[in-house]
């Protein structure tokens, strides 16, 4: 059975579905969301494989993501990496918004998809994926770059582990509440073969 739970955070309404390993009663797909004074940063850590295992070093990077939300993403990456060396690791995505820009910091390790779709359908290009990097958090960290992406009000950030199939950005409408969006998703992409995780923020543009 799918979990939903919605929320609003400075400048972004989102939402969570997740789906545990049929059989298993905890996942290792967990999500943050955690605002500071200047930013919101949004992430989905997948630990590897699942069980409970797994969802213990998904708690470990959760936990570090949620104390050092402010810093920048690589060095926030290379505390989870420290934080996760006596676990089987993760990977992550992770999405920095700064409330005073209008852009998005990004960076992957592993295969945590992201997309950032437009709401004006006249942007080009209409869709953005965040660039991932091969690697584990807390095994074998790859060199680390952040990409900056642009942002508008209404666009949509929308995160899925592995659980769910990689052409989820076909059902992403901006125009609909993130709940919609991450519950269509989970109901038609979820593989049953994994844990699965779908994270789906709208910008507001309100600070």
């Amino acid at each position: 059975m799918a979990t939903t739970a919605t929320q609003r955070q400075s400048a972004i309404d989102w939402s969570v579905c997740a789906r545990a390993f049929p059989g298993q009663s905890v996942s290792g797909d967990l999500h943050v969301v955690a605002g500071w004074a200047d930013g919101v940063l949004m992430g989905v850590v997948d630990g590897l494989g699942h069980g409970d295992e797994a969802t213990a070093a998904a708690r470990i990077a959760a936990a570090v993501l949620e104390q050092h939300a402010g810093e920048p993403l690589v060095p926030l990456m290379q505390h989870c990496h420290r934080a996760l060396q006596r676990t089987r690791g993760v990977v992550m995505t992770l999405v920095t918004l700064h409330l005073r820009e209008p852009c998005v910091h990004v960076l992957g390790v592993g295969n945590v998809e992201t997309v950032v779709q437009r709401a004006d359908p006249r942007a080009r290009p209409p869709r953005e994926s965040v660039l991932l990097r091969g690697g584990v958090v807390g095994y074998q960290l790859p060199a680390l770059q952040t990409t900056v992406l642009p942002i508008s009000a209404g666009d949509m950030i929308v995160f899925g582990t592995d659980g769910v199939r990689e052409d989820f950005s076909e059902l992403i409408n901006p125009a609909e509440p993130p709940a919609r969006i991450a519950e269509r998703i989970m109901a038609r992409k979820f593989r049953g073969t994994d844990d699965g995780l779908v994270l789906a923020c709208k910008y507001t543009g309100r600070t």
